[in-house]
């Protein structure tokens, strides 16, 4: 994924700070996934929870905010191409009125 993170920048697709923070994301998700000992040691002696239960509720979470992003930007672009599309057909219909 960092690898299509870094092509997607090339083109011009993501801007800067879209590329550092996807590419901090995915070196973030690479170092929980070959985690160190100590880290687990640390939250079991300390907290007395699994490191396992915080990353799925915090890659649970992300999901949900990724999914409203998502929604928001969808919800934006409907109503671009909404507006895009009712002032075309106002073109053509002022047009056969003028006919």
């Amino acid at each position: 994924m960092a690898y299509i993170t870094i092509i997607n920048y090339k083109k011009k697709v993501l801007n800067k700070i879209e590329f550092l923070i996807w590419n901090l994301i995915w070196l973030g998700i690479i170092f929980l996934s070959v985690r160190p000992k100590f880290l687990d040691e640390y939250f079991n002696k300390n907290y007395n929870v699994d490191i396992f239960y915080i990353i799925t509720i915090l890659s649970i979470v992300s999901l949900l905010i990724f999914s409203y992003f998502n929604m928001l930007k969808i919800k934006i672009i409907e109503k671009k191409i909404d507006t895009i599309i009712r002032a075309e057909s106002l073109k053509e219909v002022i047009k056969k009125i003028k006919e």
